[in-house]
């Protein structure tokens, strides 16, 4: 055997060498994580190796392993993965695999660590909602609820509501009291304007949370937002011009009881003493 031909074959041994070293310092990552608040999901992971980098895939029941680009070969521990799963009903499972940051140092089995089951329509957690407080009387106060928007999309691309997901099984349950009282009342609607009956010229406190029938689940409760003390239908102006008006008349009549003393008053003077006046 020649030089080159020794040389050439140790040079193969110590890359066959290598390689099965740096694809044996690689493991599996720990601890996968599915978090999911109105439908937008992340997958996170722990390390266990130095200078790695991971590749995410996904795949559901209906459909077949497919990888994210933006998560391909990658060094961070975590994966958007909303956009790879916009089936709300499907079951998904997710795979990350270790590989070597180097590009140029493939492994052709590469640790695979895989993550629970998950479907979002029973696990995402949902965020309050918000809502608007008006109050069209003194006996009445109007909640307007605002539909939650979701990272689920339409075909048009347009994102979808928690209302668009959940359909009828989606709920408002609105909380009321007397502002400084610990008495509460409840009302579960599925209407997004809710009217509620008030007591004249007491402060009312609301707020707003989200019920789901099916899969059964409650959202956090709402910031609570407070009426505004109402004394009547009419503001203050009008009471003003009232109190104005009154006191005219007043001046008025006064004035004119003066005058008509003060005429009478005279008159009577010259009917006693008819000769001073002449």
């Amino acid at each position: 055997m020649g030089s080159a031909a020794i040389a050439t074959l140790a040079l193969a041994i110590v890359c066959f060498h290598g390689g099965l070293i740096s694809g044996a310092s690689l493991q599996r990552v720990t601890n996968l994580k599915w978090t999911s608040f109105n439908f937008h999901t992340t997958l996170q992971w722990e390390s266990t190796s130095k200078e790695a980098a991971y590749t995410v895939r996904v795949r559901g029941i209906q459909t077949d392993w497919k990888r994210k680009p933006e998560c391909t070969h990658i060094q961070s521990t975590s994966c958007d993965m909303t956009s790879m799963m916009q089936n709300v009903t499907d079951r998904y499972v997710a795979e990350v695999l270790t590989l070597s940051a180097d590009l140029t140092d493939e492994v052709e089995e590469p640790p695979v660590a895989e993550s629970t089951p998950i479907q979002l329509l029973s696990a995402t957690e949902i965020g309050e909602p918000n809502f608007k407080l008006f109050q069209n009387s003194s006996r009445e106060a109007r909640l307007l609820i605002e539909g939650t928007v979701t990272s689920i999309r339409f075909s048009n691309n347009t994102p979808k509501t928690l209302r668009d997901i959940y359909g009828p099984n989606l709920q408002y349950k609105v909380t009321y009291w007397k502002d400084g009282t610990s008495g509460k009342r409840d009302k579960t609607t599925h209407n997004q304007v809710v009217l509620i009956k008030v007591d004249e010229g007491v402060t009312y406190c609301f707020s707003v949370e989200i019920k789901i029938n099916s899969p059964y689940k409650y959202g956090p409760r709402s910031q609570a937002k407070c009426t505004k003390v109402q004394n009547s239908e009419y503001g203050l102006g009008f009471y003003a011009l009232i109190i104005i008006g009154t006191l005219v008349a007043l001046s008025v009549i006064i004035g004119v009881t003066v005058c008509l003393c003060r005429r009478k008053a005279a008159h009577s003077n010259t009917e006693t003493n008819p000769l001073k006046v002449a």
